[in-house]
């Protein structure tokens, strides 16, 4: 499918297992009947959010959510794909993907407190969407020294 190579780049970055889990993600979507209604925007969202993902949540859960996102949210992405911004910036779908990474965390704290994922199963994550290059600590103006 020629609409998974917006998110080859993507897969390049990750390390080991999140690369083969992400690999795994695509390969489900580009078998998945669902992914086939809207192909662009299914890529977009998940190359847009994967670096800043879990891996741990089961791949086929991972694309039931992604889909039912992305068909949520469909009018919205396909307004912002036909924008003269998304033009100029090929990154302006962030503001909606970051919604994504909210929707994948709360589905995995969900499944934390029914008991399905247990404590041993978590890594540390930080979400830092869309702060990637803020320093830190962060200076309040009162501070003068």
């Amino acid at each position: 499918m020629v609409h998974k190579k917006i998110f080859e780049a993507v897969l390049s970055d990750l390390d080991g297992e999140r690369a083969r889990y992400f690999t795994d993600i695509a390969n489900k979507l580009e078998e998945d009947p669902r992914a086939q209604k809207s192909p662009n925007l299914v890529f977009l969202v998940l190359r847009d959010s994967a670096r800043y993902l879990p891996d741990y949540l089961p791949a086929k859960e991972f694309v039931d959510v992604l889909l039912s996102f992305v068909k949520a949210n469909s009018q919205t992405l396909s307004r912002i794909i036909y924008s003269r911004e998304f033009v100029t910036d090929p990154m302006a779908t962030r503001a909606v993907s970051r919604k994504f990474v909210s929707r994948v965390l709360e589905v995995i704290l969900e499944k934390h407190d029914d008991g399905s994922v247990q404590d041993e199963t978590f890594s540390v994550h930080h979400v830092t969407w869309p702060y990637d290059n803020v320093d830190f600590p962060y200076l309040d103006a009162d501070d003068d020294d």
